[in-house]
């Protein structure tokens, strides 16, 4: 019998018990929408703006249990880590709002860096169980590359996105000022620890 899976499960759990203690603190009325300068536009009763969320993320999940019989084998992994990255924005999405309802103030920089945080992570575990990662190098020069500087250079972007991701967590949850610029910062340096080694060890 299939599983669902641990990863989605816990995402659901967490998303659902954070809303289910802090609806007794909320307002009658919350915020689910915000404008370009993140000031609310919308707001729906909590019990609605609490429980939308959640079901959204069952239905994707279920599309997700169904879906994977009808995806080829060799596309699977991508099948599935397209969904967990869409279950994680949108925790992020209800746990935000949630903040929001309970008097932080959660600006759209910090609002990135999670999005961001959650993306490189997830993007690096997918790396590590992917095979499909040097398909694309065929279209960069990579054809003379050997098994052991594919095998380093998928090491090396593997390290660089998780501390990325865990420097925009970190940031996510420390940050004081704009962090535009170090994320600026943060991606420049991958793009050059990742293209520079990879280049390097396509042409030693």
């Amino acid at each position: 019998m299939k599983k669902i899976g641990m990863f989605p499960s816990l995402v659901i759990l967490i998303t659902v018990a954070a809303s289910l203690v802090s609806y007794p603190l909320l307002p009658a009325e919350m915020a689910v929408h915000f404008g370009s300068d993140f000031s609310p536009d919308m707001f729906m009763q909590k019990w609605l703006g609490l429980i939308l969320i959640p079901f959204l993320m069952v239905m994707f999940t279920g599309t997700e249990y169904y879906g994977k019989e009808k995806v080829k084998a060799e596309s699977k992994l991508e099948f599935e880590y397209c969904f967990r990255l869409l279950l994680v924005l949108l925790a992020i999405v209800q746990l935000s709002l949630i903040a929001y309802g309970l008097g932080y103030e959660i600006p759209t920089g910090r609002f990135a860096l999670l999005a961001a945080s959650a993306f490189t992570l997830l993007l690096a575990v997918y790396l590590s169980y992917s095979k499909k990662v040097f398909l694309f190098l065929r279209l960069v020069g990579f054809k003379k590359t050997d098994a052991y500087a594919k095998n380093l250079w998928k090491k090396i972007t593997i390290a660089s996105l998780v501390f990325f991701g865990v420097a925009c967590l970190i940031l996510a949850v420390f940050m004081r000022n704009d962090p535009s610029y170090f994320m600026m910062i943060m991606v420049a340096a991958v793009c050059i620890i990742v293209v520079g080694s990879g280049v390097y060890l396509n042409k030693r």
